[in-house]
């Protein structure tokens, strides 16, 4: 009985692991140049490309739309387009977000950026001969709070307006921008944010992925995914507070000098949680413990299917931003 039941198990976690990689096989997609080339081309549509950035060993890889005509500066008014800058969650990476390439409104109205996170897509840490530090090392914190400013310098952006997309857990990522951006320009729309903590099991079941005794086994990404949850848990907890409170300065500091250039009884809002019901409202309420950002109940829907829901809720809030940096469409 006892054999039977051993063998029970190993048979399980067999199935278990050849269905994870099956999984993330089919049906979590990574493309290459040639691949995007090749979808845009059959609907007749200039092609997104990719783009890198090296920041303390990483290489950060994105997608931009920096070749389409539409995002050159104005030459009648000197003003480029502003910035559209998506962020995915957890398991993902910047191609989920090809549909944003394709649609035509989007592209007429920003410069759009999509980035692979690391670990996810094309990103990763670039190991030298000298160094033992993994992809997750201890400066991805640090150089997860700096991308967004980094590409942004790389694709040339100065004043021009940044709506920053996040989705999941990548929520709180939004939020570290605001140590390295001028918050006058920058807004960032959480959809369904994971902020709360995970329990002990999730925890302790990414720590067992992740660890070098069983991470072998399974697929780079799905690996990637559960390092990745790991350090977002850092930041749910004390970290979690601290970027809401820096967030919340700011915003103070933006309406006190900006405040005369709003129309009345309009001011400066830079942080939009979009939550999927009402409870998510509520817990979202008791965590920020302020009524400086905007939360706004919507059903949930996936955001990287559907890029004409996200613009409608960046259109929405647009009267929260300066006159001279609202979206003309």
């Amino acid at each position: 009985m006892f054999k039977k039941i051993i063998f029970g198990i190993i048979a399980f976690l067999l199935v278990w692991i050849l269905f994870i990689w099956g999984k993330y096989y089919f049906f979590y997609p990574s493309y290459s140049q040639e691949d995007i080339n090749t979808i845009f081309k059959k609907e007749n549509l200039k092609a997104p490309v990719y783009d890198s950035i090296n920041i303390r060993g990483y290489s950060i890889h994105y997608l931009t739309n920096k070749a389409n005509d539409d995002v050159i500066t104005n030459q009648e008014t000197r003003k480029k387009k502003p910035y559209l800058f998506l962020i995915h969650d957890s398991g993902k990476n910047s191609g989920y977000f090809l549909d944003y390439f394709k649609n035509k409104e989007i592209n007429k109205i920003f410069h759009i950026i999509a980035v692979d996170r690391i670990g996810f897509g094309k990103s990763h840490f670039i190991k030298s001969e000298s160094e033992d530090q993994k992809e997750f090392g201890e400066d991805l914190d640090y150089v997860t709070s700096v991308m967004p400013k980094e590409i942004l310098k790389n694709e040339g952006q100065h004043l021009e307006e940044v709506r920053i997309v996040t989705n999941g857990c990548a929520g709180l990522l939004g939020l570290k921008a605001y140590n390295w951006a001028d918050l006058t320009y920058v807004k960032v729309f959480m959809f369904y944010p994971e902020t709360e903590p995970r329990f002990f099991g999730s925890i302790f079941f990414s720590k067992l992925i992740s660890s070098p005794f069983l991470s072998f086994l399974f697929p780079r990404d799905f690996v990637s995914k559960h390092q990745d949850l790991l350090l977002m848990d850092d930041s749910k907890g004390q970290g979690r507070k601290t970027l809401f409170e820096n967030a919340k300065i700011s915003e103070n500091k933006g309406i006190s000098s900006d405040g005369p250039m709003f129309p009345a009884g309009k001011g400066f809002k830079s942080i939009f949680f979009i939550v999927a019901n009402k409870k998510a409202k509520e817990q979202t309420e008791n965590i920020i413990e302020t009524n400086n950002f905007l939360i706004e109940e919507a059903d949930k829907k996936n955001i990287y299917k559907d890029p004409g829901f996200v613009l409608d809720k960046i259109l929405l809030n647009d009267f929260y931003t300066l006159d001279f940096n609202r979206i003309r469409r």
